[in-house]
């Protein structure tokens, strides 16, 4: 049997298609994918969900990356055109905030902020139409301050669906915005290191957890912001860190941060693919996602995230195209679509699944 070329990439690389070389285990040794297993925006979507940073995969050939014609469209539009310019102004605006408070500003405009995430928000059109614009402007891989600023724009419409306080809400659109301040502590040569970090290197992004916190000390802002910061990155069942709070140890500030956090890190467009389709993300988490976050806020939002693509047109893993017309509660990645005259309820096809939205 021929050999095949084997390659060690960073997740950001990690195309449809590609082959694992290699078990794939997370960092508390849980296997997260066998040997052999053909890539999928799903499996990708997962590998994602557990931060496993490089891949071993056989290299298969190039693939093209597909760009959808809704996309492409919506990229053309006076609305992306708006929306861009409001995005890019709050994307300047929180790098400055953010450069301030690392050199020891204790006093940040954060009216002014949450007020441009706000106005972003409260544009016409469905909240779905706001987690596509952001899957549109996702050019190049993140950087900090784009992902501050998607992480607010996800925490306020989960905010709304919380059904929380203006006040609340504008107070987790700030953890939004500032979760990760810390980051700008950490060496760039460990913060964007392609592949897996050694376990020193992984200690060293850690604190970034720890370092935001005490960053934010000094301002004048909710201690609930403060505590985000700190505790985004904990887990439900206890694996997560610094401290590895678990349950009610971590509070639902924190908790939402987090969803939000990984939500908008599985779902970024990168250079080597395109965004991943929300129904393979919403089914990791439902999967995966009720042992590290508390379901009494995760199973509430992904049932939010998942209605928002009612009456959306999604192509089928058996290249058919039909219009999504109903969320099964039990398996929200698994709706209702009607292909022509056909009502198909995926719940019960587990071999048909949502490939993309269109």
């Amino acid at each position: 049997m021929e050999e095949r070329e084997m390659k060690k990439l960073p997740i950001s690389e990690i195309a449809p298609g590609m082959i694992t070389a290699q078990d794939i285990y997370s960092r508390t040794d849980q296997l997260v994918l066998n040997k052999g297993i053909v890539l999928g925006a799903d499996s990708i979507a997962k590998l994602m969900f557990y931060s496993i940073g490089g891949v071993w995969v056989y290299r298969e050939a190039e693939q093209e990356l597909e760009e959808d014609a809704y996309t492409d469209t919506l990229r053309k539009s006076q609305d992306f055109i708006y929306f861009k310019k409001g995005y890019n102004d709050a994307v300047a605006k929180v790098k400055v905030a953010l450069e301030c408070i690392t050199m020891g500003d204790s006093v940040v405009d954060t009216e002014e902020l949450v007020e441009d995430i706000k106005s972003m928000v409260s544009e016409p059109g469905s909240n779905a139409h706001i987690f596509n614009m952001l899957h549109c402007i996702r050019e190049f891989d993140d950087i900090i301050f784009m992902h501050s600023v998607n992480s607010a724009l996800i925490c306020s419409i989960f905010g709304d669906w919380l059904h929380l306080s203006e006040e609340d809400r504008n107070a987790l659109t700030l953890c939004g915005l500032l979760h990760d301040a810390g980051k700008l502590l950490i060496p760039p040569r460990i913060l964007n290191k392609p592949g897996r970090l050694t376990d020193e290197e992984f200690d060293i992004a850690k604190m970034h957890a720890e370092s935001g916190f005490e960053l934010l000390k000094q301002v004048d802002i909710d201690d609930r912001i403060k505590l985000a910061a700190l505790n985004h990155h904990e887990r439900y069942d206890g694996s997560g860190y610094p401290a590895g709070r678990a349950g009610g140890e971590i509070d639902m500030f924190s908790t939402v941060v987090g969803i939000a956090d990984m939500y908008d890190a599985m779902t970024s467009r990168r250079i080597y693919r395109g965004a991943i389709c929300p129904f393979h993300v919403i089914r990791v988490f439902e999967e995966d996602g009720v042992k590290q976050f508390n379901p009494r806020y995760l199973l509430p939002l992904l049932k939010r995230l998942a209605e928002t693509y009612i009456h959306h047109t999604v192509r089928l893993s058996d290249d058919s195209r039909g219009e999504v017309v109903m969320i099964n509660p039990s398996k929200l990645a698994s709706p209702v679509v009607r292909v022509e005259n056909s009502f198909i309820d995926l719940s019960k096809k587990e071999d048909v699944r949502v490939e993309a939205v269109l």
